[in-house]
């Protein structure tokens, strides 16, 4: 099962993505679901939103994972292998080194360059590179940090984008395990886009009520690591971010069945952490009133950022946290989620009542 989970995952991982620019992703995505049978509608911003067992009764739960990755939007077609790109993501600028190699994406094949200049613009929240490449770029191509796609060495898997390709591949490795052992179960895996860019997708998914509110959500994610959340010590059950605490009840339900695991795979390992280095979809849907929690496994070099060296470096993860994420998936899918108390989104009544003393109650 290890060397087919990392084999869909390596293959996956091969393709780029930027915010806004999730085409290649999404047919990889929506490719992968119609050779297993999975029902998949796409809506107008190009979220994914795909449904393992429809025809299954049982309350759906569904795990929610962003299909972009901080990268660059070609601005203009370029003039003697030179032009602009906007960049969309949290990474500062000192990281724009003078000479910081990117790849491009054009229509086919790919083209190096680097960087010549950089423009962050505070007051419009744009930041602008200038580029020099070996070959042509049209304006609307994307472009990513020049690092390699996935290389597993050690225990840990390499990647120009961890985040959150890694959660989009955990989900398709958790449907490719539930189509392969013809499970009888509902479940679905939303794929958002342009989450590096302010967590857009989610938010349309939200306004445009995709989502029943009788769903459980799962955010996953890969979170920075932490020195209570290290690498390699197995899934976290993300309590909250820097933004929000989610829903206790999925929290205690995700506890539970960890521990359950836990008993009776002992190389199971798993965290109950709080990971507030970021902000992730889970608080987009809880401030919607929707019933959410989160996993996430801890992630290296966080949105590329070596913080040690102050350079751009391959994000990386350990392989067994990564396993040990899908294996907590198919624990929550078999185990279900009726016991899940959901959100209630009405907002409560009182009656005032005046008391002898002129105590002032809500009841």
């Amino acid at each position: 099962m290890k060397s087919q989970i990392l084999s869909i995952t390596n293959a996956f991982l091969q393709n780029p993505t930027a915010p806004y620019r999730e085409s290649i992703v999404r047919e990889a995505i929506l490719q992968f679901c119609t050779d297993r049978g999975i029902q998949t509608t796409v809506d107008k911003m190009g979220n994914i939103l795909a449904v393992y067992g429809a025809k299954y009764s049982n309350t759906p739960l569904t795990f929610v994972a962003h299909q972009d990755h901080p990268g660059f939007i070609i601005e203009k077609d370029s003039m003697k292998n030179k032009t602009s790109a906007l960049f969309y993501g949290g990474v500062e600028k000192s990281y724009f080194h003078r000479g910081a190699k990117i790849r491009v994406f054009p229509s086919t094949g790919s083209a190096q360059g680097k960087i010549t200049k950089v423009q962050f613009d505070d007051k419009n929240k744009q930041k602008r590179v200038w580029l020099a490449l070996n070959g042509p770029a049209q304006k609307g191509n994307m472009a990513m940090w020049d690092l390699p796609a996935c290389q597993i060495r050690d225990g840990l898997l390499y990647s120009r984008a961890c985040d959150d390709m890694i959660g989009c591949a955990a989900i398709l490795c958790l449907f490719d395990q539930l189509h392969r052992g013809k499970i009888h179960r509902k479940v679905s895996g939303l794929f958002t886009v342009a989450e590096e860019a302010g967590l857009h997708g989610a938010k349309y998914v939200c306004k445009h009520k995709s989502l029943s509110k009788d769903t459980v959500i799962i955010s996953i994610e890969t979170s920075s690591s932490l020195p209570t959340a290290p690498i390699g010590k197995g899934v976290v059950i993300r309590v909250g971010d820097r933004t929000r605490i989610f829903s206790p009840a999925v929290t205690q339900w995700m506890v539970s069945t960890a521990a359950n695991l836990q008993k009776q795979d002992k190389i199971f390992q798993y965290q109950r952490k709080l990971m507030d280095a970021g902000t992730c979809e889970a608080s987009i849907f809880t401030l919607f009133g929707y019933t959410a929690g989160a996993l996430c496994i801890p992630l290296g070099n966080y949105h590329n950022r070596d913080f040690q060296k102050g350079i751009i470096a391959s994000e990386f993860v350990s392989v067994n946290d990564y396993l040990n994420m899908i294996k907590l998936f198919l624990a929550l899918v078999m185990k279900g989620c009726t016991e899940v108390q959901l959100n209630q989104t009405k907002l409560p009544k009182y009656k005032k009542r005046i008391g002898e003393l002129g105590e002032l109650f809500l009841e």
